[in-house]
């Protein structure tokens, strides 16, 4: 009784094993990208060109893992081919609520999809004088780290009616702490016509504070002057890591689920024991007597022979 106990056992913890087993192999299986998708801005006028950034996606690992290409949907018929490229430029024909999408691809053939939505207004009267509005900004890296050499490029846009011929972009790092700091003036390299748009690239600055930094970005000095400046403003949040963090993927080129992790244990742990209980020899015990021989059922002999 005590032996089929033990058998019974053993093939339980057996069954058991190949079950962690398959659901380790499972979980071990690499997930598909995560993928992400920022905007220069989200209320743009029709014809403006707005900025599409997928580089905060991430792959599973740095290996197959890694996100290889890209493919953009606008949300009003317009798309991109798969691209090597996370970024991308389109210009909304009319005014409307739209949904641009991203669509990220691995080296494993694996997709993730990311969405924003666009509200796409008509512009407004231009009127008889220039009127500057930052319309986007980026900083590069996406993410510094405290000690990274930082570079911010703005966008502005003229919807006036007339040409500016000179102004400028003030730069205000508002820092975690709440402390303002000016990172200086940049002047418009070259008069901006209506409906035109100008990159402007500031200079470079150190990230300090481990934290979101709020970068304000306030046009200013325009020549001939603006009728009104109530949208002369733009902000920037800006996440700096802690310096010498690691990289937003945590730079593992093979990472392991800690779930599989445990999986592979308690399989291990399940096949040890069915072992213990099958191959265990059966202990000693009282001998048992030899069993009964049955009955000599064959005739005797033939006498005489």
């Amino acid at each position: 009784m005590r032996a089929a106990l033990r058998r019974q056992a053993g093939i339980t913890l057996a069954v058991w094993a190949i079950a962690f087993s398959l659901l380790a192999v499972v979980s071990a299986l690499p997930s598909g990208p995560s993928a992400s998708l920022d905007v220069d801005t989200r209320s743009p006028f029709v014809d403006q060109p707005v900025r599409f950034d997928a580089s905060k996606s991430l792959g599973h690992d740095q290996g197959n893992g890694r996100v290889v290409a890209y493919a953009f949907a606008f949300g009003d018929g317009a798309a991109t081919a798969w691209q090597d490229s996370p970024f991308a430029s389109h210009a909304y024909g009319k005014s409307g609520e739209y949904t641009a999408t991203v669509t990220v691809k691995d080296g494993r053939g694996l997709t993730g999809q990311a969405s924003a939505s666009i509200s796409v207004k008509n512009p407004p009267s231009p009127g008889t004088s220039p009127n500057l509005v930052p319309i986007g900004a980026s900083v590069t890296p996406a993410r510094p780290r405290v000690g990274d050499n930082v570079t911010l490029v703005v966008t502005l846009i003229n919807l006036g009616g007339a040409t500016a011929t000179n102004a400028s972009v003030q730069v205000t790092d508002v820092r975690p702490s709440g402390t303002a700091v000016e990172l200086g003036f940049v002047p418009m390299p070259r008069p901006l016509a209506p409906r035109a748009t100008e990159t402007i690239t500031a200079p470079i600055f150190v990230a300090v504070e481990t934290g979101n930094h709020t970068l304000k970005i306030l046009v200013k000095e325009v020549s001939p002057p603006e009728a009104g400046q109530g949208d002369n403003e733009y902000n920037l949040t800006v996440p700096v890591l802690p310096a010498g963090s690691p990289t937003p993927d945590g730079g593992n080129t093979f990472p392991v689920d800690p779930l599989a992790l445990g999986l592979i244990g308690l399989a291990v742990v399940s096949l040890i024991g069915a072992m213990v209980f099958l191959l265990r020899p059966r202990p000693p015990g009282p001998l048992e007597p030899p069993p009964a021989s049955p009955p000599d059922r064959s005739p005797p002999p033939i006498w005489p022979p």
